[in-house]
């Protein structure tokens, strides 16, 4: 037996887990280089609703070429591709590759990244994973129709791999979310996004569920979470269907163009696919997204205790019909489930009217609960039934983005924004098609000086800007591409 969530440490013998999200290596030779908490995602939005009753009945074993067709078609229109400009950072060049203006071999870079997300409801809101945007200073998204948007990260689940980005845009296909509990090993999938980046964008491979619940430890960094705090939440479905780097926050679709998942990791040793994904179901993926929207984190009920899978030898200690379950390894003190009566050894079986046969199964149960609510948990004690009244406690996941950085009350006459980092002003994001942006100023460079004076906080810089009063501005500046250089346009009224 083994506690959980485990390790993110896999024996030897297992290939290492690999989240998807494909990183550029630095610079702007990655990507593009230009550049109501009620689910509604059935309604379409420029989807059509339509799927034929062929496809609806196909036979999953044996399915006509005409149901994966209409699956795909169904809800290719509502996944994006996604690229991310990370926040700039120090990174060591090797001798040989320093460029102009950055001494010592050490240049700021913008390493760029892709993922792919699903439109999942109306208003523009697209589900992703957490990994993808997590590093985001912007985010663009292009869709199957070739439309592109900036994106705002709404909020993000490191807990459960799961983020939602917003745009603002007319007539956005939505896709339609099907029910992950109904699934069954062996139905046909299909796994759609953007494999490797910009080279094969909106791609379908086609596929079956391998298993449901797993639990893979990719997201556990140590045994167990501490009071208070929320566990990482795994309870993977695994496919066979082709993921590779870039389908991270894709869909995994069935033949009826329903999401029942979102793709997430891949086992692996050389980092592409070989044979096996996971994906988040669609119930828990939908879950957290509407809290991430409402409350921009995600409410998880709290237990408060330790569990572990049940061995063959641990059915023999406990008594156990069969080999299910979820042991209770430790019980913290003043946690619900010791105020219930919970004890070492108990084995859980059942919560409410769901059966619990693994930790992961026990987890994604708990998931779907509301904190504060009270659950009827059935367990085996040494041989015998025992169904204790639980009050749920709340731990609380999720992580808000900043708001944009902005020159202060200055944003629109000086067309970018600003932080401070280390005594130094830096251009943190620029508005597109600014003159700001056509006079050359990009994210990553430290402000040196403007109008002539000396920069050395934002502070200062706002009162130059508003000294300027929408005349000139002109800025020296340190680009970690080519080092110093001067930047002079001329600011909005």
């Amino acid at each position: 037996m083994s506690a959980l969530p485990i390790s993110g440490r896999l024996r030897p013998a297992v290939a290492a887990l690999v989240l998807l999200a494909v990183l550029a290596a630095c610079g702007d030779s990655g990507g593009r280089g230009s550049d109501g908490p009620h689910s509604e995602a059935g309604d379409g939005g420029g989807v059509s609703n339509f799927i034929p009753a062929a496809v609806r009945t196909a036979n999953a074993q044996t399915p006509p070429t005409s149901a994966f067709e209409s699956a795909a078609h169904a809800v290719l229109p509502s996944v994006v591709y996604i690229l991310v400009e990370a926040r700039p950072r120090q990174l060591f060049m090797p001798l040989g590759q320093l460029r102009q203006g950055s001494p010592n071999g050490r240049a700021p870079l913008r390493p760029y990244g892709s993922g792919s997300g699903v439109i999942f409801q109306k208003g523009g809101y697209i589900l992703t994973n957490n990994h993808v945007v997590q590093e985001a200073a912007r985010v663009r998204v292009t869709l199957y129709d070739h439309r592109e948007f900036d994106a705002q990260v709404v909020a993000r689940d490191p807990s459960t791999d799961i983020a939602v980005v917003k745009i603002e845009g007319q007539n956005l296909p939505v896709a339609k979310l099907g029910n992950s509990d109904s699934l069954h090993v062996g139905q046909w999938v299909e796994a759609l996004g953007n494999p490797l980046g910009v080279a094969l964008q909106f791609t379908v491979t086609a596929g079956i569920i391998g298993a449901t619940g797993r639990s893979i430890g990719i997201l556990a960094e140590n045994g167990a979470s501490r009071a208070g705090e929320a566990a990482p939440l795994e309870d993977y479905l695994q496919t066979d269907a082709a993921i590779n780097p870039g389908n991270s926050g894709g869909p995994l679709v069935d033949l009826a163009g329903e999401v029942i998942g979102i793709n997430s990791a891949i086992a692996s040793t050389t980092g592409a696919f070989t044979g096996y994904g996971f994906a988040i179901p669609i119930n828990l993926a939908r879950h957290v997204a509407e809290e991430l929207i409402t409350y921009g984190e995600v409410r998880r009920p709290y237990l408060g205790v330790i569990l572990g899978d049940v061995s063959p030898v641990d059915a023999k200690v406990f008594s156990l019909p069969s080999v299910s379950g979820a042991e209770v390894l430790h019980v913290e003190s003043g946690s619900p489930a010791d105020h219930a009566g919970m004890q070492l050894g108990d084995v859980i079986v059942k919560i409410g009217d769901q059966d619990v046969h693994t930790v992961s199964g026990l987890q994604a149960v708990l998931a779907a609960l509301q904190p504060g609510s009270t659950a009827q948990v059935q367990l085996i004690r040494y041989g015998k039934r025992v169904t204790l009244s639980v009050k749920m406690g709340q731990v609380t996941s999720g992580v808000k983005p900043k708001p944009a950085p902005s020159v202060q009350n200055e944003p629109s006459r000086a067309g970018f924004g600003v932080e401070e980092r280390g005594g130094h002003v830096v251009i943190a994001a620029v508005r597109d098609y600014s003159p700001a942006q056509r006079a050359g100023v990009a994210p990553g460079q430290v402000i040196l000086q403007a109008n002539r004076q000396a920069i050395s906080s934002i502070d200062q810089l706002v009162a130059v800007i508003r000294k300027a009063n929408g005349g000139p501005l002109s800025l020296i500046v340190d680009d970690p591409q080519v080092g110093k250089r001067i930047i002079n346009y001329q600011l909005s009224p």
